[in-house]
Order: structure tokens, then sequence, then C-alpha cells
């Protein structure tokens, strides 16, 4: 249990990078088209630009469907600003947890 705990927080806080450049790449978005902060949605943003993803999940994770697509609703920025920050704050207080389990 000790060493999968320490897998999940070294995955959530080496993510945080990756999580980063998806928010630079729909702010270069939004800077560069007709978009604003809020009317780029995350659906939209999947749709355009990562349709093979998108497709992914529909496909093999049908039974989360609907779940995506309330999320996928609000605003992408938002949603990945938050998702970063949970991400980052998650590996980051759970990696201290799971090193002093016995």
């Amino acid at each position: 249990m000790r060493k999968f705990l320490i897998g999940i927080a070294y995955i959530c806080i080496y993510t945080t990078p990756i999580q980063i450049g998806f928010v630079a790449w729909i702010i270069w978005i939004i800077t560069s088209t007709d978009y604003t902060l809020l009317s780029l949605s995350t659906n939209q943003f999947l749709t355009e630009n990562l349709l093979i993803l998108k497709e992914f999940v529909f496909e093999y994770l049908w039974p989360l469907k609907p779940i995506y697509q309330f999320f996928w609703q609000f605003p992408a920025i938002i949603m990945m600003t938050i998702k970063a920050i949970i991400s980052t704050w998650l590996g980051l207080w759970l990696l201290p947890i799971a090193r002093k389990m016995n």
C-alpha cells in the first residue's frame, strides 16, 4: 500500500508541468481567437484540438459519459487550473504521509 500511495503522489506531482502546458495552450487559444475566458468550454477545446482523446474517453469509458459531459461544459481555463492545483496539492500532501507509513 505504501508503494502504491507513493506512486500516486509522484504521478500527481510529475503531471503538473503537463497540466501547466495545457493551461498555457488554452491561454494561447483564447488570446489568438475570438474565444473569451468563459466562452471556451472544455468540450470545445477537446473537439477542436484533441478529438482523438475525446473519442477515446467516450468509446472506452462510456459508463462515465454523463459525468464527463457535465464537467466538460465548464470553461476550459477554469477547469484545467483547478485540476492542476488540486492534483499538485494532492501529490504534495500524500507524499509525506505515504513515506511515514510502515
